[in-house]
């Protein structure tokens, strides 16, 4: 077994690496000069078998080879370490978010197929409203005028934040086919324009629309979501069923231990709403939360170790 890779380090050098390989997590190792998948094979390989004995141990692991260990073992002793992804590089459809030292509460919004749900948290990530509300059965036959007077009555409900947040409109609608699926775009964007027209009007005075909606109102990029929570398999997005069982599964730990971790902080009457719902309906009012804690975690504090992000 060639060693080449170890040979040029000391005693000191190689026990240095052995301790940051058995206890350093997937995302600071990201941190060093490695690659993800060789990150994934080694943790891996440590799962299954225990923590590494030695440095030659790694040469056992799939995909690991003497030149890329050299490499990675002395990004560990020099300590330079790669500059943390920027994930929120592409977040943010609309203008980029400046100063947020001053954002207590955040809400985020989401337009499902048959409801607005929304979720409001505050600054420590604590679900502080959670709820939703249904458009009639007939939404699909809807007129402009019609969406008005469906919609208005459910934005007048949305609570007041520092921050709104929704998603911008999925797919190329122009180049719809199906009739039904296309119709369904076009009614989403128009209940965007209600709910962005409303929150402006309802929060300033009409001189300050446009600085308003600069600071305070951000439309977040879809396609990126899914990376963040882990949601892609391929090119294909899975539901959120997972990432939600996971985030419920920290807020019971939160709750039991009373420590305030990097985490969303759920209300039980809040998580048994969640939980009685419908499979669908779980779906539709999962993203309203996401979308809200991605803003957080994300942009206002700026965090590169998000939790539910371990598959990004």
């Amino acid at each position: 077994m060639c060693t080449d890779a170890i040979d040029s380090f000391s005693e000191e050098d190689k026990k240095k690496i052995l301790q940051v390989i058995n206890s350093t997590s997937t995302e600071n190792l990201l941190q060093y000069s490695i690659t993800k998948k060789r990150v994934q094979n080694l943790e891996s390989h440590r799962a299954n078998n225990g923590p590494y004995n030695s440095l030659e141990d790694l040469l056992q692991v799939k995909g690991i080879t003497n030149k890329c260990l050299h490499t990675f073992y002395k990004s560990i002793i020099c300590g330079k370490k790669k500059s943390p992804r920027k994930i929120t590089r592409g977040l943010v459809l609309t203008s980029k978010p400046t100063d947020q030292k001053n954002v207590n509460t955040v809400l985020g919004i989401h337009i499902g197929q048959d409801m607005i749900s929304w979720s409001l948290l505050n600054r420590e990530c604590e679900v502080l409203q959670w709820s939703y509300k249904c458009f009639p059965q007939n939404r699909l036959k809807e007129n402009i005028h019609s969406l008005f007077q469906m919609t208005l009555p459910i934005v007048a409900k949305l609570p007041k934040a520092d921050r709104y947040l929704l998603q911008e409109i999925v797919g190329k609608i122009g180049y719809h086919k199906n009739r039904s699926l296309y119709q369904a775009h076009i009614q989403e964007s128009v209940i965007s324009a209600i709910i962005l027209s409303y929150l402006t009007t309802s929060n300033n005075k009409f001189d300050d629309t446009a600085e308003f909606v600069i600071n305070n109102v951000f439309i977040l990029r879809q396609r990126i979501l899914p990376k963040i929570y882990g949601l892609v398999v391929g090119n294909e997005v899975i539901a959120t069923k997972y990432v939600m069982e996971k985030l419920l599964q920290e807020n019971e730990g939160l709750i039991k231990t009373k420590e305030r971790l990097p985490s969303v902080l759920i209300k039980t009457e809040l998580k048994n709403m969640y939980i009685a719902q419908s499979p669908a309906y779980q779906e539709q009012i999962s993203w309203s939360l996401l979308i809200a804690l991605a803003f957080l975690e994300l942009v206002v504090h700026q965090r590169t170790d998000m939790i539910v992000r371990s598959d990004i």
